[in-house]
């Protein structure tokens, strides 16, 4: 009896021991579950915040990146001085395919140059040209020239020699009007004196003057202008178109006059020439306030 309870007795204290080792080993699972689920929801949590962290990151290296190339456009956009120099460079260096054209080094054979025909005036150049050659034909050379002006002062008259010139007529053989005073030359040897004669009126009247009354002077024999002979019509000294020897107050008017000369009045003219310019009252009706009552005469060389 007594082993049987005890047999029993140790049936209830096994029995007992091993409830309580179940209740523990179940809360000792129940705790490992729950620690387990702590532990994979906090890995949970690490990997949803690692994730954000780098998805963060990308994106603020994104931002980073954009932010750069920005900056690199805009850098890029914006011309450096050596971009406009090199620009400017290229504005003005022709085209480095285009190909500098060769200059022809061959030498070419120098062209004939025809001179303009100078036809005479009163400018200096013209005035060396000859208005007699194309009316007398033959030779005519320009023997002497003097172009310094001489005046003769009368006061409210001035008579100004400007230039003249002596010119000889050899072989002359063109045709020409027997009538024309210019026919004295004609199948002739000769000179021609040409002077180019300005005439200035500082009064407040007009002033009747004759312009050839100015007369050659010398060895004796004394020779009278011509206002027309062997001088084109522009040319001619005239003080108005209605009378050539009015000239009105506060005037100056400029013309040739010429002399036609045979050998034997050269040769004798030629020493000591004058050129006597008669004083303006021998022509006027009302006496003028001249600096002289007679004429002046200028130096007239005509020799070579």
């Amino acid at each position: 009896m007594k082993k049987l309870l005890m047999v029993g007795t140790m049936s209830v204290l096994v029995f007992g021991l091993a409830a309580c080792g179940s209740g523990e080993d179940s809360k000792s699972s129940e705790s490992g579950e729950q620690a387990t689920k702590t532990e994979e929801k906090q890995e949970t949590k690490k990997a949803e915040t690692a994730k954000q962290d780098v998805n963060s990151s990308e994106e603020a290296k994104d931002k980073t990146e954009a932010k750069q190339d920005k900056e690199v456009t805009t850098k890029e956009d914006v011309p450096t001085a050596e971009d406009t120099q090199e620009k400017e460079a290229e504005a003005t260096t022709p085209d480095q395919a285009t190909e500098t054209p060769k200059k022809d080094t061959t030498k070419k054979p120098a062209e004939a140059v025809t001179p303009k025909a100078v036809n005479f005036s009163l400018s200096a150049e013209g005035f060396k040209q000859s208005a007699v050659a194309p009316k007398t034909g033959g030779t005519v050379s320009l023997v002497y020239l003097n172009t310094t002006p001489e005046t003769a002062d009368f006061g409210p008259l001035k008579v100004t020699v400007k230039q003249y010139k002596l010119e000889s007529v050899t072989g002359a053989n063109k045709k020409m009007d027997p009538y024309s005073p210019e026919s004295y030359l004609a199948n002739r040897d000769g000179f021609v004196v040409t002077a180019d004669v300005i005439i200035e009126n500082t009064s407040a009247s007009n002033i009747n003057y004759l312009a050839e009354r100015i007369q050659i002077n010398g060895g004796g024999i004394s020779k009278g202008a011509s206002l027309e002979n062997f001088v084109p019509t522009a040319y001619q000294l005239s003080g108005s178109p209605s009378a050539h020897n009015i000239f009105p107050a506060k005037s100056k008017r400029e013309g040739a006059i010429t002399y036609m000369l045979n050998k034997q009045n050269y040769y004798t003219l030629v020493h000591l020439t004058k050129l006597a310019v008669p004083n303006p009252n021998d022509f006027a009706e009302k006496a003028l306030p001249t600096k002289t009552a007679k004429a002046i005469d200028l130096d007239f060389r005509i020799t070579e």
